[in-house]
């Protein structure tokens, strides 16, 4: 597998969606931060977090109200697994093995990627998103 362009820490510079009628959201903050993690052996980890998700009032994690158990799992998308680099197409697929969505479990996630010096972007296949059809975004720069 040629993934040695791939492999190390990437920290999150952007995050966005392109809906089809040209409008740029930004469904977690244009603050959110993030991590996409690649090693040698092809096995990948991606974590973005919206930073201003409140905190629970009971400091329980298991005991949140469910408006804070709301902001709180609509501000993080968190998933793990393997990739495979499709070079032909310009891709990179995520086989997910766990995420906090509990629908992509089990999905293979495919992203066109971009390499410019020390950034990648990844762009999303369209999906669904609020009931549109919109595109993600998502940029990357190499950590030291």
């Amino acid at each position: 597998m040629e993934n040695e362009r791939f492999v190390g820490v990437w920290k999150l510079v952007s995050f966005e969606f392109r809906l089809a009628d040209g409008i740029v959201i930004h469904p977690m903050g244009e603050g959110v931060t993030g991590f996409l993690l690649y090693d040698a052996g092809g096995f990948m980890a991606l974590q973005l977090m919206e930073p201003d998700r409140p905190k629970f009032a009971s400091g329980d994690w298991l005991r949140g109200a469910p408006d804070e158990i709301q902001a709180a799992f609509e501000g993080c998308m968190a998933y793990y697994g393997t990739y495979a680099i499709d070079e032909q197409k310009n891709t990179v697929i995520h086989h997910v093995e766990g995420c906090s969505f509990p629908n992509w479990v089990g999905v293979d996630r495919e992203q066109f990627f971009e390499f410019k010096g020390d950034r990648l972007t990844l762009t999303t296949l369209p999906t669904t998103l609020a009931s549109e059809q919109a595109v993600g975004v998502l940029t990357f720069k190499r950590t030291k």
